[in-house]
């Protein structure tokens, strides 16, 4: 087949192969001649990554063993020819290492498609051969099979080149499993026949023809004389008319002197332009092609306005109910103190392994943006991320929300069953907010799952293995509970493997005003007003606030002070004004019994609204942060009843 250049590239994994590939390929262009159009690459390498940036202009890939294992499974969409370790191979490859090691136990390791023809090799050898599968071609996977491979008494190695790297690094004797060139000539004439196909469905427009006429998009193009050679099912529904009428006819008698008739006849691109068709707003995007310099075509796609907008609001809708999206980072927290700065680098550590984290703080600290930015940071920031509050769900539903149940499994339950979010979490990250409030009965259920790695849905029999990083949080002391017979020891030591300590915001006092003026601007902007400051009494008044809330409550009292603000700073009377009476009132008593003993007139009217609020006066001398004698005592000076 003489049309494009064929490039067929080999990966190798050892520079011998390079030669047996070279004589490889001489032999099947003597056999079957040279064909111009078609040559040939050969590289080492062994690591997938390293791999996979030489394919860029390869047609067919052809490499052995783990690393055509490897690239197949990252569907790297081009052919992946293996070459074939036959029987053949293996006995040469053995034979080759017993003549340079003499005669002893063999352990041949490698991924099942390098090593399968072991298992049905007749020859007897002189010394015990036996199969040592491994996972994949990662190091770590490869070092277990030849550990497994040593500890069963196999004195020589024999396995792919990584492996051998490794055993020679660590005086293990080992041989190299080798290729024929028999078995590369067999992968040359897959890899032609896998290039003649490409190259055939290159050729071949009924794939995109097909694509085009399946597109929800409306799609136009028209040829240099204006004549429309596409015009797909959805372009002919925007538009009220019939394909056959439109294909090969002058864009101006189909769509008469309209707007898109004058796009598609011109020589100016469109992005997302808005423009009216039958009534409707469709967003349009126009494309003029050009071939030296010259216009051979136009391309325009339009769709339906509204119908974007829904499909937005409907994936949002979808990600936000799934709770699936991690949105924050490390570089979203707030704060240069050295307590946050410290919970940072600690968690910044624990991303970058699979243990389970307990975050501990107090309400408002953060836990779940920590939570998120502990997943983009971890080897599972490419699946799900569903967060869990655990005081939410009702008791009676926690276990079948959390593990699923099957078809019918209680009465209400639907008949096709669904999967718990534990499941939704695979290859992900679950996190369990506030995980003190998981009942008793389930918290023996849940230990399960994290020791088993493993869930079991309501009403069935079988179990599903799940890959899940565990990140819970809790705002209460999980000791104390313990103490209590409140919450399982069992289960508080396999969730702390690796704990975070968050620091409430009164340990953070060089980070408040930060935060604070951050909220003030971003709220600011939000409402449509200018820049707002915080003046230097409002500052001191939030510094000595103690902030119960954390963050929440900053954010909370930030929003408020930015609604409320009717000039460019923020003084001390209006962070009063937001803040809770009971602390304003603290506050008062606090610097006026510094300074003053006797009570001014503000105090007096701040005790009687106190007063008129309360139902008793221990309540009041509660929320004055006083004694209740000294409440008494102050109400007779001052002439109270």
């Amino acid at each position: 087949m003489d049309s494009a250049l064929i490039n067929i590239a080999f990966i190798v994994p050892d520079p011998l192969l390079v030669k047996v590939v070279n004589d490889a390929w001489g032999l099947y262009e003597k056999l079957f001649g040279k064909r111009l159009n078609m040559h040939y690459t050969v590289d080492c390498a062994i690591e997938p990554d390293a791999v996979v940036p030489r394919m860029t202009d390869a047609d067919v890939v052809v490499s052995r063993g783990g690393t055509a294992a490897s690239l197949k499974a990252r569907n790297v969409l081009k052919p992946v020819v293996e070459i074939p370790i036959t029987g053949s191979d293996m006995i040469t490859s053995i034979r080759m290492a017993l003549a340079k090691y003499g005669n002893m136990p063999i352990g041949v390791v490698g991924t099942i498609n390098t090593i399968r023809s072991i298992y049905f090799m007749k020859k007897e050898f002189p010394v015990p051969v036996k199969p040592y599968v491994t996972a994949s071609v990662n190091i770590r996977d490869l070092v277990d099979g030849m550990e497994r491979a040593v500890a069963d008494g196999c004195q020589l190695i024999l396995a792919g080149h990584r492996t051998c790297d490794y055993c020679e690094k660590h005086n293990i004797p080992a041989g190299l499993i080798y290729s024929s060139v028999e078995s590369v000539f067999m992968a040359i004439i897959e890899a032609v026949r896998c290039a003649d196909v490409a190259q055939v469905e290159k050729q071949n427009s009924l794939m995109f023809r097909a694509a085009v006429e399946h597109m929800f998009e409306g799609i136009i193009t028209v040829d240099k004389d204006n004549i429309i050679r596409t015009f797909n099912p959805a372009a002919a529904e925007l538009l009220g008319r019939k394909v056959p009428d439109c294909i090969g006819q002058p864009v101006q008698r189909v769509l008469s002197e309209g707007r898109l008739s004058a796009i598609l006849c011109g020589n100016q691109s469109y992005t997302n332009e808005i423009l009216r068709i039958n009534g409707n707003n469709c967003v349009l995007n126009c494309v003029i092609m050009n071939h030296d310099g010259r216009r051979i075509g136009t391309l325009a796609t339009f769709q339906e306005a509204q119908s974007i907008t829904n499909a937005e609001t409907n994936l949002r809708s979808r990600l936000r109910v799934s709770g699936h999206v991690a949105r924050y980072h490390f570089e979203d927290i707030l704060g240069d103190s050295p307590s946050i700065q410290k919970a940072i680098r600690q968690a910044r550590r624990f991303a970058r392994v699979d243990s389970n984290i307990l975050l501990m703080g107090e309400t408002g600290t953060g836990k779940e943006l920590f939570a998120q930015s502990i997943h983009n940071e971890s080897d599972h920031a490419t699946g799900p991320f569903v967060a869990v509050n655990c005081a939410a769900i009702p008791e009676n539903l926690m276990e079948s929300e959390l593990f699923g149940y099957e078809g019918g499994a209680f009465t209400g339950a639907s008949r096709t069953g669904k999967e718990g979010l534990f499941e939704t979490a695979h290859e992900g990250t679950i996190f369990l907010d506030e995980v003190s409030e998981i009942p008793l009965t389930l918290q023996s259920r849940l230990l399960r799952v994290i020791q088993e790695r493993e869930v079991r849905r309501v009403g069935a029999n079988r179990v599903i293995p799940i890959n899940v990083r565990i990140i819970c949080a809790t705002n209460r002391d999980l000791l104390e509970m313990i103490r209590l017979g409140k919450f399982r020891e069992d289960l508080y030591y396999r969730l702390k493997v690796l704990s975070v300590q968050l620091p409430p915001l009164r340990e953070r006092e060089t980070d408040m005003i930060r935060i604070m003026q951050h909220y003030l601007t971003h709220y600011a902007l939000k409402f449509g007003k200018g820049n707002i400051m915080l003046s230097s009494e409002a500052a001191n008044r939030i510094l000595n606030y103690r902030w119960p809330g954390n963050i929440r409550e900053i954010r909370n009292i930030s929003e408020q002070l930015a609604v409320l603000c009717e000039s460019t700073e923020i003084s001390g009377a209006d962070v009063d004004a937001v803040l809770p009476v009971e602390t304003v009132v603290r506050q008062s008593f606090e610097v006026r019994e510094d300074g003053d003993p006797t009570l001014d007139s503000m105090e007096k009217r701040q005790i009687i609204e106190v007063l008129a609020r309360c139902k008793s006066r221990k309540e009041a001398a509660e929320i004055l942060g006083i004694s209740k004698t000294t409440l008494w005592r102050k109400c007779r000076e001052l002439g109270l009843s």
